[in-house]
């Protein structure tokens, strides 16, 4: 997985690359980064030549990368323009490379301008309007808080031109006006299509809003040492991706059978909320559990019962139950002796017993718990309950139920998501999938924290987070699997991954959850090529 660093991290890096051990000229870096942006960016927009090409350049060593690069593209074909925001006060890595810049202004093979206040602007926006491509080399990963002028009337024009007539943005390391840690934009900022970054992905690349404005991200080494790109550090952000999902979620023993991948006892809904519960129970037998058994109400297991023949509906309760009380716990004790996981929440409504239901069931099992929805909102207030149970439980929030748990509004987790979800986990002890855009995936045993980059704006659809619990249920009992974390985290990888193939071949929106479901056996076959390919190139297959 890539680890997601923040500006003080890659700072320090740099530092470390440079004046450390490795003793490498800061020049070379910053040509490698102006390599790298012409490179990607060339592949990006089909190649340079004939291409008119306005960089902007700020004083730091954003700038440096975005003089390194007009001389790389303009060696391949393209027609630039530079604008430097600053007459002075370059590092001397940045300023050698302005100089070489402005002896090729003087050989006419590109044309470079210094902004001065203002008095450039309507040769600026003439400029603006001609080129194909911009480069936004302003400010770079250690800018945070709003724009000020001229960055900001330079930035609300570039964005007023952008996608007319063809033209392309691209973003040197982090879209000018965007908080590398965070993701937070106040005011405005650059919205490129296409940020190549160096040495490692930031996590405001990942992080609304920030994301937004990121586009598509290319990573680029630029010659930093391995050893300490793979450093990692307590606190860290690792990114989900398929080689991790594939590697830690073995396939299946041909020699396997139904017990060999667990039961998950389903035990939620309502009278008037049974397709939550169906739909959480469709999530794990498409997961791939052994078996699934739905224990519902009494009073819902009518419109439960053959619904889907894989699903093994059991009625608790008398007949007029419409919810469950504590009443109800004993049975669910009983008949939980053989299973895996217990998943608790989706569809369970608001009854007036629900709160001891859960804590009742909780202390008579040993089994994992995935706790959802309504069953989250009964534990508001009860946070005692993850100090005793958190070790062995997932809950699965979407942002304003984490806001109802954890006391903080909905505003304040957003603009520090990570450190909300980290919190929050070295508090309670309990394992946390906190859903959104991104999702989140903390460990309660080792604090680990994972982001999710799959998924959609499709998704956004009653039902998805029930599809996840029953995901997130199967694997847990998926066989071979090491710990809940692992198991949280390959739900919602494979989960969004089967999003993202619903968007591609129905549409961007109106697909459904149970077609997202539907889909994940498809991510499955896609992952165990990767783990097969993985496995030959590392040649472990003896």
């Amino acid at each position: 997985m890539n680890v997601l660093k923040k500006a003080a991290q890659m700072k320090q890096i740099d530092r470390t690359a440079m004046d450390g051990k490795y003793k490498i000229a800061p020049a070379v870096l910053m040509e490698n980064a102006g390599r790298a942006v012409a490179d990607r960016g060339g592949l990006f927009v089909g190649g340079w030549s004939n291409k008119k090409v306005l960089i902007l350049c700020g004083r730091g060593n954003n700038g440096g990368d975005g003089f390194a690069a007009a001389r790389h593209i303009a060696a391949a074909g393209g027609s630039v323009t530079v604008y430097a925001f600053a007459a002075d006060g370059y590092s001397p890595e940045s300023g050698a490379h302005l100089q070489t810049l402005c002896r090729l202004h003087e050989d006419r093979t590109c044309d470079f301008r210094l902004y001065r206040d203002g008095s450039e602007e309507k040769r600026f926006l003439r400029e603006l309007e001609a080129a194909h491509v911009v480069i936004d080399a302003l400010t770079g990963t250690g800018f945070s808080g709003k724009l000020r002028e001229p960055f900001a009337g330079v930035v609300a024009a570039v964005n007023g031109r952008s996608g007319h007539g063809g033209r392309t943005v691209i973003a040197v390391d982090m879209p000018t006006g965007v908080n590398s840690d965070t993701g937070a934009v106040e005011g405005t900022a650059v919205r490129a299509d296409l940020t190549v970054t160096f040495g490692a992905y930031k996590c405001g690349q990942f992080l609304y809003p920030g994301k937004a404005y990121t586009g598509h991200a290319e990573l680029d080494a630029i010659g930093l040492p391995v050893r300490l790109l793979q450093k990692t550090e307590e606190g860290d952000v690792r990114l989900l991706d398929k080689e991790y999902i594939a590697a830690h979620v073995p396939p299946r023993r041909a020699d396997s059978h139904k017990g060999t991948h667990g039961t998950v006892g389903v035990v939620t809904g309502c009278s008037d909320m049974a397709g939550a519960a169906l739909m959480t129970a469709h999530g794990s037998v498409r997961g791939g559990a052994g078996k699934v058994f739905l224990c519902v109400p009494a009073g819902t297991a009518p419109y439960c019962i053959g619904r889907q023949p894989e699903i093994m509906v059991h009625a608790v309760g008398p007949a007029e139950t419409a919810s469950f009380t504590a009443e109800n716990a004993a049975e669910i004790i009983e008949a939980s002796k053989n299973w895996s996981v217990i998943v608790m929440g989706p569809g369970m409504g608001k009854g007036p017993g629900l709160t001891e239901f859960i804590y009742t069931v909780a202390a008579g099992t040993k089994c994992p718990l995935v706790i959802d929805a309504d069953g989250l909102n009964a534990l508001c207030g009860h946070m005692d309950f993850f100090h005793t149970y958190g070790s062995r439980t997932i809950i699965t929030p979407h942002l304003a139920e984490f806001s109802r748990l954890g006391g903080l509004s909905v505003a304040d987790i957003r603009s520090d998501l990570i450190s909300a979800a980290k919190n929050f986990v070295a508090l309670y002890g309990v394992n946390l999938i906190l859903k959104g855009a991104p999702t989140l995936v903390v460990s309660a045993e080792t604090g680990k924290i994972c982001l999710n980059p799959t998924g959609n704006a499709g998704m956004a659809a009653g039902g998805m987070g029930d599809i996840l619990s029953g995901l997130a249920a199967a694997m847990i009992c998926h066989d071979g699997m090491d710990n809940l974390c692992t198991a949280a985290c390959a739900a919602v990888y494979v989960h969004g991954a089967a999003g993202d193939y619903c968007s591609r071949r129905i549409g961007p929106y109106g697909y459904t959850p149970v077609e997202v479901a539907d889909a994940v056996p498809q991510i499955w076959a896609q992952l165990e090529k990767t783990g097969f390919r993985a496995a030959v190139e590392n040649r472990n297959l003896l």
